[in-house]
């Protein structure tokens, strides 16, 4: 993978990072805990992708 195309995926998991702890807060507020789970796991999913890429 080039430097650019990596820093493009880094960027690009990072917002989506960003993006689930929001819903995952929004979750949290209204009760919705199967929603929160599942937003949860995705951003655990992606976090675990974002090591594996800057650890490399």
């Amino acid at each position: 993978m080039k430097p650019e195309q990596l820093q493009e995926v880094v960027h690009w998991l990072n917002q989506q990072i960003i993006h689930l702890n929001e819903a995952i807060n929004e979750a949290h507020k209204t009760n919705n805990l199967g929603r929160e789970v599942q937003y949860e796991g995705m951003r655990d999913a992606f976090m675990r992708c974002l090591n594996k890429l800057t650890n490399s």
